[in-house]
């Protein structure tokens, strides 16, 4: 053996008896073995401070029910949210971060060695850092020997020291708020050692926006009554179940564990870890594993390691993403489909509205909620092609249930579920859209009539009559929003009482949603025999001629972004090159001409495409921000003025399939849109992708790890392309 093996710590035990019970337990990690559903795997061996882009991986595992883990790929915590279970307390939200890790050692006994001598320990946690004057340390440098990883249903690390092998395995239970970590550790026959594993839960219960230090310590406590170890503090819990193990507290803190993400957002970076003790087993044989099961309910922290849940709501999903008209016609290999509906489901939870169990969308991990926006943008890619109509109308219910005076909700609170906000005009209009689209997809008729349709039209006759917001029609038919104090459309960064996008007044992507529900909605509701279809269809050749004659910027060649009355009352244009026209372009019912719609494509493809998204404003613009980095406020700053969204390829390449009339071209450009995100799926964003990325090449991901329309909008584009093969379709 090595001598470079640490020494011994001082309190771990020293008797290395042989233990039945682990060896029984040695097929424990049989049926975990490498499957389709692995969908992700990096071998490596690499070093953390020479290999920042192995460092910057992060996975994703979610439980359907708004708990979930999240972690770097060398298992080194680099967020505030980075955790082995971050609970729902009251799901999907009132999110706890109930483990943070696990501190792992290995500890080797040389049988020919008398009286113990020669004990060392090898350890595979790792931990990140800094000292008083900016140096960043790891340690311990269990990263070192980590040689594969994998992920899919449950992420995997792979240890090797000469013959040893230790893996760690780690799961969600489905639907509840618990996990399990399993270990194992093969190759100390070959060596002729026994061995015994300690494992030092670490933890913090503190809500998951926040940081803990041992000053803050709301007191813990903790009870082991033998099967079950509880620890308690801040009115939350947690409680551990390690088969066949010896418990043996400590009530210890680790100080000043380093975020260095959460240093680069302008955050606290440092926190303090509570161990409250560790668990035990002897280790021997040729192959041996264990397992700690943990939830923040007693009941749920069980011996059960079944993903076949999971597995059997996947398996429908990748089947109706393999289904299209013309065998020839597919463009997604079968990994990728695989990959894209485990990362769609990750955002799919249940929510209780009522009373009623209901489904919603989370926005994006690890800090959103369910926001409106973002959940009706992602509907039809999240749950209309991948065949989930019934949580689709139970969305719809979610957020239909909670309209007031024409608005759906913004976003649910995170604390009060009870609670909403209403601070969006266009979350309501694509609320609308999502509604339609579910029962052109099929979607239950009856539904459809007693209540769906019923919420689309009292959206419209508010923003008809004017509603909070302020939002209502103007005399020339079109949407009008918003003042110099509010921010209302999705480009609503805002930060110290300043708004770096002001966008009130008639905002072009806002009018755009507008006409094409006025005109959705005047076809649906023809077909319902209702009375005012023909307002609808009136009303929407109304705003046809107002849109064209407010936003199409002649001189340019392209729309105007908004106009607005200033402090004098007089309407001003901002002509500002941003991709909201795009929506204009891109949806079947629009105002513009086709020669329109293909000046605005090649506007936007010349100025703000880019491989993973569109910016948010082109490059020679004086507002531009290449990099998105700094506090809150720098971020904000930088949110929409260059930073590059993916989801907006969704419309982007909708436009260029519908301006090239579906044909061959247009469905290789529009692959073409997508292929750079669906590369990043498969490498750096492991399995989900990024909320935003940097304006500047080589466009780092940034923001949020993996959101929901990003996801959404490359599988509502890759099925267009594929069930569109017949050139004039209407996709």
């Amino acid at each position: 053996m090595n001598s470079s093996l640490t020494d011994v710590p001082s309190g771990v035990p020293m008797h290395h008896n042989t233990s039945p019970s682990a060896q029984s337990n040695a097929g424990v990690m049989k049926d975990s073995q490498p499957d389709a559903w692995m969908t992700h795997q990096f071998d490596l061996e690499f070093r953390p401070e020479q290999s920042p882009a192995m460092f910057d991986r992060e996975w994703l595992l979610t439980n359907g029910e708004g708990s979930f883990a999240m972690g770097t790929v060398p298992g080194i915590n680099a967020r505030r949210y980075h955790g082995l279970l971050v609970a729902a307390t009251h799901p999907p939200v009132g999110r706890i971060m109930a483990v943070n890790q696990f501190f792992e050692r290995l500890v080797f006994c040389d049988p020919a060695a008398p009286g113990g001598e020669g004990d060392q320990v090898l350890e595979f946690s790792a931990f990140h850092f800094r000292d008083p004057s900016g140096g960043d340390h790891y340690s311990p440098r269990g990263d070192i020997r980590l040689v594969q990883f994998q992920k899919g249903l449950e992420v995997r690390w792979l240890y090797r020291w000469g013959p040893i092998e230790f893996e760690r395995t780690l799961s969600l239970a489905w639907k509840r708020p618990a996990a399990t970590v399993r270990y194992r550790v093969a190759g100390l026959e070959d060596d002729h050692r026994n061995a015994r594993l300690f494992v030092s839960p670490m933890l913090t219960l503190r809500d998951f926006h926040g940081i803990r230090r041992h000053w803050t310590n709301p007191g813990f406590s903790v009870a082991d009554d033998g099967d079950l170890v509880a620890v308690r503090g801040d009115q939350r819990q947690v409680f551990f179940r390690a088969p066949d193990s010896r418990f043996v507290r400590s009530d210890e803190w680790w100080y000043d564990v380093f975020y260095r993400i959460e240093e680069e957002r302008g955050g606290d970076a440092r926190e303090d870890l509570f161990l409250p003790g560790w668990f035990e087993w002897d280790i021997a044989g040729e192959e041996a594993g264990v397992a700690i099961h943990f939830g923040i309910h007693a009941q749920d922290v069980c011996d059960e390691h079944d993903l076949e849940p999971r597995r059997r709501s996947l398996t429908p999903m990748i089947e109706a993403l393999d289904r299209v008209p013309i065998s020839g016609n597919r463009i997604l290999s079968d990994a990728q489909r695989r990959q894209l509906a485990i990362a769609s489901d990750d955002f799919v939870v249940d929510r209780t509205i009522r009373g009623q169990k209901l489904s919603t969308i989370l926005a994006g991990y690890p800090w959103f909620a369910d926001w409106g926006r973002d959940t009706f943008i992602s509907l039809p890619g999240l749950l209309l092609e991948t065949g989930r109509m019934e949580e689709a109308l139970k969305t719809l219910l979610a957020f239909s249930h909670a309209i007031r005076r024409g608005l759906v909700p913004n976003r649910f609170d995170d604390y009060d579920d009870q609670r909403a906000h209403y601070n969006t005009v266009d979350g309501s209009l694509w609320f609308v859209i999502a509604a339609m689209r579910y029962m052109e997809a099929g979607g239950d008729e009856k539904a459809w009539r007693s209540e769906l349709a019923e919420s689309c039209k009292t959206v419209l006759l508010a923003y008809l009559r004017g509603t909070d917001g302020p939002i209502g029609a103007d005399e020339d038919g079109l949407i009008v929003a918003g003042n110099a104090g509010t921010q209302l459309t999705w480009m609503d960064a805002k930060c110290n009482g300043r708004i770096f996008t002001p966008r009130h007044g008639k905002a072009v992507e806002i009018n755009a949603l507008w006409y094409h529900a006025l005109v959705g909605m005047a076809r649906h509701t023809e077909e319902l025999d209702w009375k005012g279809a023909a307002m609808f269809r009136d009303l929407a050749a109304k705003v046809a001629e107002s849109f064209v004659r407010v936003f199409w910027n002649e001189r340019r060649g392209c729309l105007n972004d908004t106009v607005y009355r200033d402090d004098q009352g007089r309407w001003r244009i901002d002509e500002s090159l941003r991709p909201n026209q795009i929506f204009a372009a891109a949806f079947e019912d629009s105002p513009l001409s086709l020669e329109m719609r293909k000046d605005i494509v090649e506007m936007v493809g010349d100025h703000l495409l880019t491989p993973l998204g569109l910016r948010t404003l082109p490059v020679d613009d004086t507002r531009y921000h290449a990099h998105y980095a700094g506090d809150g406020y720098q971020r904000d700053e930088a949110y929409h003025q260059g930073t590059i969204w993916p989801w907006l390829i969704g419309p982007y390449a909708e436009a260029v399939l519908r301006c090239g009339g579906f044909d061959a071209a247009s469905r290789a450009e529009a692959f073409e849109a997508i292929s750079g995100l669906l590369s990043f799926m498969e490498g750096r964003g492991v399995g989900q992708m990024h909320e935003i990325h940097e304006a500047a090449p080589p466009h780092r991901p940034v923001g949020c790890p993996a959101q929901a329309w990003s996801v959404a909008e490359v599988i509502r584009v890759a099925r267009l392309i594929e069930l569109s093969a017949r050139a004039g379709s209407r996709g």
